[in-house]
């Protein structure tokens, strides 16, 4: 973010031409808002598993998830509202396998999907096992 801001600076002093240091903000903007959704990790509360975000924990509760698994699914998809890449991979997405589905992932290796009443949600917690584990005895 930092780097899209200096940028448009340095093309502002190179070409003497001041827009690019307000073309630049859009886009620093943007990428801050996108970094304040970012999945940060995984809590399993009192009141259901919260995902750790800047903008505040997204809770999925326990009332909500019928099972927890580590089956292989396909990630790749259309992105509906979603973010793949710059701060991992979280969203909504819709694949011709999965159908809707939702991903708050920081690493595409240790995935945990929760089905839920409202469809798939994947989450990707550093000991996928023990999250499993855990999170059965408390739906």
């Amino acid at each position: 973010m930092v780097g899209v801001s200096i940028l448009g600076v340095a093309f502002a002093v190179t070409t003497g031409n001041p827009r690019w240091m307000f073309l630049s903000l859009p886009f620093a903007v943007i990428l801050f808002v996108i970094g304040r959704y970012a999945p940060q990790g995984y809590r399993l509360a009192a009141d259901g598993v919260h995902v750790e975000r800047r903008a505040g924990p997204r809770v999925i509760p326990y009332r909500t998830i019928r099972s927890a698994d580590r089956v292989a699914r396909p990630l790749a998809g259309i992105s509906v509202t979603a973010s793949k890449g710059l701060f991992g991979r979280f969203g909504r997405f819709w694949n011709s396998t999965l159908g809707s589905y939702r991903l708050f992932l920081t690493n595409r290796d240790t995935v945990v999907w929760l089905q839920t009443t409202t469809g798939l949600i994947g989450l990707s917690p550093d000991r996928p096992d023990e999250f499993v584990a855990l999170l059965r005895t408390r739906i």
